[in-house]
């Protein structure tokens, strides 16, 4: 149905709907015959994800070791391989299954509230309960939620670059169209994923779901999972360990079959030991950490849309935040008021007509102020003949009246613009200045009023002819409440290394006395005054916003600057809230959009802040460096136990030992101490010196050499301990003697590695004290499995010999020992680098 050829009368009758609405038992009968809302992407097939657990080489490997057990009938060791991948399966499908509902439940925050008419009724619906015939009203910073004819509005202006690529916003018109026209040309249309840039609608819906122009869209793409920047390197890493891996096979093969062990055994032998070696679930693992990540985070009211935000937020070096509801409340007050002497004007009054009355939901929280103010102050709403929205070209906003029949122009904006479009004697100006230069140095954000009397009527404040000059009325200062928590989170940042710089739009003394009550500047030369740059080149730019730390008179073409010369420096977050924020946010390296801002402004953030509040950026940086501290301290468990299993298995070999650990142990040791132990270490909290270090740099490997080495260190003391071991106890009592000693010392050396690996530099004796039930429930499950490998209904399988329980006692603490003090040397030796830093 081409409803752009139809008068908007047309398409309502089509559509068996009325400006007034649908009625409830019709919404219901069209939510039956229509569905849901909600653009279905195709994604996986059922069977494609039951088998992708198996698809992985190391699976197709412990098969080949279970034929190969089965061949030789040694069937319990080829049962006990099945049962392992079944075990790692079954992890596999329970961390997708709990990503999965993890994700769900945060889509919840990302519910789309619409104003709907039904029934003559104004009410707020969730865009997915939208059904054909529904009549919408958008404002500036919304997002279209489903094909829509427009039936009413004004200056309506849509951003269609989702659908047609095209970046400059298009124009919208209420009057149909002739012929059939393409989606770009369709201007009595908007579409569902569009956002108003500018304007109000009013429109019927036409389509939803996937039959909308994005729906059908949709429908031809497959649904991608987000790979975030730490997940792309940690694939990375595991593909290239599994090249040097299969050297290592090859090597410990030629050896074992030196050695004269029977060749199916030397096949399981090294087959076991690349299973062991790769930690071929880490990545799984991983997105797993972040996902949980992403939970955490938004129970701090921090809701993260892009999942490389999460390690990128922890490298920031700068934080570029504006002021308004984010350091402060955002709950203005009227304290004071001014009028020139003299003046007739009721200043009351004239606020009250200033107030716009627009039908945008995004209400200005400075008109509610000002309402507040006036109370209940008799306007003649009958009279208003436009309404005009806060303008950033000239500062301000305001309605137009009738009144004796003439047209009254009522303004409320920025006193610099106000007073010099106002016509003033040089006395009146006078006064007029110093009563601003009084109030911003008490802090107060000062708005100027105004009125003129327009020859013709006009569609916005910028068609105001330049001529015309405004009857200055007076002064409102206006009173915004810092939040309490604040100065200290400021201050968290700057001990962590991360500079903060407010952006406002306030007069520079307002700016300058907001920014000594927040810590932020000391003296004046810190603050800088934006309306300067205009006629500044970047180069001179630089050096100042390298030294200023409060921004003053800023719009936003001034902010979008100079995020880009701070980029140029560091690594910078930017708040933002509105349409006109949007260059800035998605240009950051992390976009912080306010909760209560457009939507057009969140879809281009990357964190969303539920309640505005700066603390909770300063909380986002400290997660984001306990996640990607947490996935190292993983890779450095794996990695450092793995190799350790390795050098074990290759030190035996190339010393003539008989093999200390049979296939099957190895296989078990990687069973029940990667998976019961990855998790938990990924869910640790945050160390005490996590803020108190300056962030890493975003180009450094994951790795760093310190903890390479710490690795290194790690993997050569196990196995160290191990073949001492099995030395002394092989020479005293026999071959299966020490391979059970073997086998459980290094069990418990992984077991103590776990808990050295807790903490990067903080000793083992503080960090234990910082409670983590995951990992005490991790280790829990470690203990009690083993426990049933060497004293329980598995010793048989496992080929475990009775041993001497202060034997096994003795090993046991010295296992536990050697990680601990190897460790801690390291750490100390880390800690005094870090202090020499």
């Amino acid at each position: 149905m081409l409803y752009y050829n139809q008068t908007p009368q047309s398409v309502l009758k089509e559509l068996n709907t009325t400006e007034a609405g649908l009625p409830p038992t019709e919404v219901e009968e069209r939510r039956r015959l229509y569905g849901a809302n909600t653009v279905r992407v195709q994604g996986e097939s059922w069977w494609s994800r039951a088998v992708e657990p198996f698809k992985s080489i190391f699976m197709a490997v412990l098969f080949v070791a279970a034929a190969i057990s089965f061949w030789h009938n040694e069937q319990l060791d080829g049962i006990l391989i099945l049962v392992i991948i079944s075990v790692n399966a079954t992890i596999y499908y329970v961390q997708r299954i709990s990503t999965e509902r993890v994700l769900r439940s945060l889509q919840k925050h990302t519910v789309q509230m619409v104003d709907v008419r039904r029934d003559s009724a104004v009410l707020s619906v969730d865009a997915m309960d939208l059904v054909p015939g529904d009549i919408i009203s958008l404002s500036e910073g919304e997002r279209v939620p489903a094909d829509a004819r427009i039936i009413g509005g004004s200056n309506i202006r849509v951003d269609e670059s989702l659908l047609t690529g095209e970046s400059v916003p298009i124009g919208k018109q209420i009057a149909e169209v002739n012929g059939r026209k393409e989606v770009y040309e369709q201007s009595p249309m908007i579409f569902q994923g569009s956002f108003v840039v500018s304007g109000e609608v009013l429109a019927v819906v036409t389509t939803i779901g996937n039959e909308t122009e994005f729906g059908k869209l949709a429908v031809l793409s497959k649904k991608q999972e987000p790979v975030s920047p730490i997940q792309k390197k940690i694939d990375t890493l595991v593909n290239r360990s599994v090249g040097v891996i299969a050297a290592i096979i090859l090597v410990a093969f030629v050896l074992a079959l030196r050695e004269g062990m029977a060749l199916s055994e030397s096949l399981r032998f090294v087959l076991a030991i690349g299973v062991s070696a790769v930690p071929e679930d880490l990545p799984v693992a991983i997105s797993v950490i972040l996902v949980l990540g992403m939970r955490r985070m938004a129970r701090k009211k921090a809701l993260v849309r892009n999942a490389s935000a999460i390690e990128t937020v922890g490298v920031v070096t700068a934080i570029a935040t504006d002021k308004t509801g984010t350091l402060t409340r955002n709950k203005l007050s009227v304290q004071e008021i001014w009028r020139p002497v003299g003046a007739v004007h009721n200043l009351v009054r004239l606020a009250a007509r200033s107030i716009n009355n627009g039908t945008s939901k995004m209400h200005d929280p400075l008109d509610v102020a000002i309402e507040d103010y006036v109370g209940r102050v008799h306007i003649g709403v009958d009279d208003l003949v436009a309404s005009f929205p806060f303008n950033q070209a000239t500062s301000s906003s305001g309605n137009l009246w009738r009144e004796d029949g003439k047209l009254l122009l009522v303004v409320k904006g920025a006193p610099e613009k106000i007073l010099k479009k106002s016509d003033l004697t040089t006395r009146e100006r006078e006064a007029a200045e110093n009563a601003l230069d009084y109030f911003t140095k008490q802090g107060y954000r000062v708005i100027a009023l105004a009125q003129a009397h327009p020859a013709r009527k006009v569609d916005s404040l910028e068609e105001l002819p330049k001529s015309i000059q405004f009857d200055f009325a007076g002064f409102l200062a206006i009173a915004d409440e810092l939040r309490p928590e604040a100065k200290r989170a400021i201050q968290a940042a700057e001990r962590a290394g991360v500079a903060v710089k407010m952006i406002t739009g306030d007069h520079f003394e307002t700016a300058f006395h907001i920014g000594q009550e927040l810590g932020i500047v000391e003296t004046r030369d810190q603050v800088f005054d934006a309306r300067k740059m205009a006629t500044m080149s970047d180069e001179e730019l630089k050096s100042i916003v390298a030294r200023t730390r409060v921004f003053s008179r800023v719009i936003p073409e001034d902010k979008y600057r100079i995020l880009m010369i701070m980029k140029q420096d560091g690594v910078v977050a930017m708040t933002g809230d509105g349409v006109n924020d949007v260059p800035a946010l998605s240009s950051a390296h992390v976009g912080f959009a306010m909760g209560s801002g457009s939507q057009m402004a969140k879809d281009a953030g990357d964190i969303v802040l539920l309640d505005d509040n700066f603390r909770h950026i300063v909380e986002a940086i400290n997660e984001g460096r306990t996640i990607f501290a947490n996935i190292r301290r993983m890779i450095v468990y794996l990695f450092s136990t793995n190799i350790g299993e390795v050098l074990t298995a290759i030190g035996a070999l190339v010393m003539g030992l008989p093999a200390p650990l049979l296939p099957i142990q190895i296989l078990w040791v990687n069973l029940v101490t990667d998976s019961a132990l990855v998790i938990p270490l990924g869910l640790e909290p945050g160390e005490k010196t996590n803020m108190l270090r300056p962030p890493r740099s975003p180009k450094a490997p994951v790795l760093s050499k310190f903890i390479v080495s710490r690795l290194v260190v790690m993997a050569i003391a196990m196995a160290a301990t191990v073949l001492v071991m099995y030395v002394i106890f092989d020479k005293r009592y026999g071959a299966a003697y020490a391979n059970t000693i073997a086998f459980s010392s290094l069990v418990v050396i992984q077991w103590s590695s776990a808990l050295c690996v807790r903490s990067t530099y903080e000793s083992i004796f503080k960090r234990i004290r910082v409670w983590s039930g995951a990992f005490i429930v991790g280790l829990s499950i470690a203990v009690a499995v083993q426990v049933l490998a060497m004293f329980g209904p598995l010793q048989e399988v496992m080929h475990v010999s009775s041993v001497n329980y202060l034997d096994l006692l003795t090993t046991g603490l010295i296992a536990f020992i050697v990680p601990v003090v190897v460790s801690e040397i390291h750490k100390l030796i880390g800690r005094r680098l870090l202090h020499k830093r």
